[in-house]
């Protein structure tokens, strides 16, 4: 498990092109959930009444 490990950060902050995707794909990860939260969760939305549903 180790191995893997050392493997992956050696390729992540290498200054190759394998490296610069593995950021990009981080990064764009982030931004997505950063997104989803802001857009989608319905974050600071007032909450529905409960017996709306009845």
């Amino acid at each position: 498990m180790k191995r893997i490990r050392d493997k992956i950060l050696e390729v992540f902050f290498s200054d190759t092109w394998l490296g610069a995707i593995l950021w990009f794909a981080a990064a764009a990860a982030m931004l997505a959930l950063v997104v989803w939260f802001l857009v989608y969760s319905g974050f600071g939305e007032p909450a529905m009444p409960v017996y709306e549903n009845f």
